[in-house]
């Protein structure tokens, strides 16, 4: 009898424990939502100008805000209604009807109206519902339907509506992904990983094959600059590889076909956004026709700001300007370089 008694009790303390664990996983979920919802609120409240990702993601930023104030919103009326409502598909109805009025209250914020905008937000809402829905198991419990084929068809379907809203996201992603890939050189302005990071000021950049007479890059495709006749005319790299530590010196090449001396300005920061002259390294470089091999010293460009050291592990910008005004000319540059020569003490 007492063993009936054990068999008996067994599915109640699994029910129990089921009962227990499905309010804690929906918490989990709740609050997650909830601190990505505010890290989108603080991270999207004006466009972030130092990162080029958050700057690509912050055209998507409504679509995160639905995307995670969705969920929230399903997780939070599912544990405070669960006693009254049992259906968890309500639920998830309930949350759609509200992705779908913030989306149109988006619109009144943004007139006129753009429907190409309203769909990729109200799309990526529903694609967080539908890809929680993948993955909730009390869903599943009360529909046999979403089980095996049915549960993969979902997910599939709404990692593939992310995929084609955030699509543009993924040159972004791969620039990253070179940039890593190419370190120690930071700069290599004839590929494609570079251009995400590279803007111009009354300059224009251009590569192809290198001048004949440049016999190390005969073979190699090469970047040419061409500087208008405008004092700071040239490019500006963002957000090279900050983290120098372990080199001592910056090198590259530069060829010139001019027939006079050319004055350039090389300028490195590691500031968010563009310092202050105080407040990065300046060089004037003097190239003269033929090849110019420049190597620079860390120390040199670490002591550069007045009131502090260079902080070599956290470089942000690399600038090549002209310095004088005279007349329209054009430079071939190699990549650049971070190379580590023994100490001379």
């Amino acid at each position: 009898m007492d063993n009936n008694r054990l068999v008996n009790d067994i599915p109640v303390l699994k029910a129990g424990t089921m009962r227990r664990k499905g309010p804690s996983a929906r918490l989990i979920v709740l609050y997650l939502a909830a601190i990505l919802l505010l890290a989108a609120f603080v991270t999207f409240d004006r466009r972030p100008e130092h990162n080029r990702l958050l700057g690509e993601l912050y055209a998507f930023r409504h679509v995160l805000l639905l995307g995670f104030g969705g969920l929230m919103f399903l997780e939070l009326t599912a544990l405070l209604g669960r006693r009254w409502i049992r259906k968890r598909s309500l639920y998830y109805a309930a949350a759609a009807l509200i992705v779908l009025l913030a989306a149109i209250r988006i619109e009144f914020s943004h007139m006129p109206w753009d429907l190409d905008r309203l769909v990729r937000n109200f799309g990526g809402g529903i694609a967080f519902l539908l890809m929680s829905a993948a993955f909730d198991r009390p869903l599943r419990r009360e529909h046999d339907r979403l089980r095996g084929r049915a549960r993969k068809l979902l997910a599939g379907t709404a990692a593939l509506i992310l995929l084609s809203i955030l699509h543009p996201l993924a040159p972004v992603g791969l620039g990253y992904a070179g940039r890593s890939g190419s370190f120690p050189v930071v700069i290599e302005f004839t590929e494609d990983w570079q251009n995400a990071f590279v803007t111009s000021r009354d300059a224009m950049l251009f590569t192809g094959p290198a001048p004949w007479a440049w016999e190390s890059r005969r073979e190699k495709l090469t970047a040419m600059i061409s500087f208008d006749p405008v004092v700071g005319a040239g490019v500006t790299v963002s957000e090279v590889y900050p983290d120098w530590d372990g080199f001592n010196r910056i090198r590259f090449q530069v060829y010139s076909e001019e027939p006079t001396p050319r004055l350039l300005l090389l300028q490195i920061d590691d500031q968010k956004r563009f310092a202050g002259p105080d407040q990065r390294y300046q060089r004037q470089l003097l190239v003269q026709q033929g090849l110019n091999d420049f190597e620079i010293p860390f120390d040199e460009i670490r002591s550069a700001p007045e009131d502090r050291p260079m902080r070599m592990r956290k470089i942000r910008h690399i600038g090549i300007y002209s310095a004088a005004a005279d007349e329209r000319f054009r430079l071939f540059f190699s990549d650049f370089r971070l190379v580590r020569r023994p100490s001379l003490e």
